[in-house]
């Protein structure tokens, strides 16, 4: 059975004018975090996932929450009898306020969650969930959840449809060059790509404790080039492993994401 409790954290996230404290006895009216059970395939993987249910007019954020926002964290260290194999993250919406840019979901998300049993029957899923949900304020939320999982062969539709609703594979040679600059590196990426016209692009690193500034993107004809600035937090230089580089393009219809990048 899904159960879960929620801690209202002390400190608070303003976007907006807050004019009076959201009292955690109020966050189930805001928010609702569940684990659905889903199905083992005939290979042994099991596909669960994660659902956030959000009332009318809130949202959460993408892994890269963009120039405002939580970032979520979802930790499955506390399970039983299995492997977290990915979490996959839908394509999220483009959100501004003011010249601030914003990945969201709204409604409702899920995050279908690939597993390997340990062994033939039942397995324990037991996630500690810290997202943010926001609408004119920004609420760090936490959720702890668990379900247990057995081998049952029903597809869930619903997982199914989230599971295709994942970035594109992007495929091709991506090409990165490093140079340092004040308080960290920058790192340009060269790609070719289909699409006419790339409108937004998001650079991730493998490390969450990094700062990435919002990519510059020009694009002649289908080869595009991203021009991005890692901030560390000392100032000083860190190792950026070619292969943990992740870059999104996202275009009016389609969303792309590429996995590593290769020395010119």
């Amino acid at each position: 059975m899904n159960h879960f409790f929620y801690t209202l954290l002390t400190t608070l996230f303003f976007i907006g004018a807050l004019k009076a404290p959201v009292a955690a006895s109020e966050l189930d009216q805001i928010v609702q975090v569940t684990l659905k059970k889903g199905w083992r395939k005939e290979n042994g993987t099991h596909i669960a996932a994660l659902q956030i249910t959000l009332a009318p007019g809130w949202k959460t954020y993408w892994r890269q929450p963009g120039d405002t926002g939580i970032p979520p964290k979802f930790d499955f260290s506390g399970s039983e009898n299995l492997t977290i194999l990915d979490v996959i993250y839908p394509a999220p919406q483009i959100t501004w306020q003011d010249s601030y840019r914003s990945f969201v979901y709204f409604g409702n998300v899920i995050f279908p969650i690939l597993i390997r049993p340990e062994a033939t029957g039942t397995a324990t899923l037991h996630g500690n969930i810290d997202i943010g949900v926001c609408k004119e304020i920004c609420i760090p939320v936490s959720f702890e959840v668990d379900t247990t999982l057995t081998a049952i062969n029903q597809e869930d539709t619903l997982i199914k449809k989230s599971l295709n609703a994942k970035p594109q594979v992007g495929f091709g040679r991506v090409i990165c060059e490093f140079k340092p600059v004040l308080d960290g590196i920058q790192i340009s990426l060269y790609l070719t790509v289909a699409e006419p016209e790339i409108q937004h692009a998001v650079v991730e690193v493998g490390n969450p404790k990094l700062s990435i500034e919002k990519p510059k993107i020009s694009q002649f004809g289908n080869q595009l080039k991203i021009v991005s600035n890692v901030i560390t937090p000392t100032g000083r230089l860190v190792f950026i492993t070619r292969r943990d580089v992740v870059t999104t393009i996202f275009s009016e219809q389609t969303v792309t994401e590429f996995s590593g990048c290769n020395s010119p």
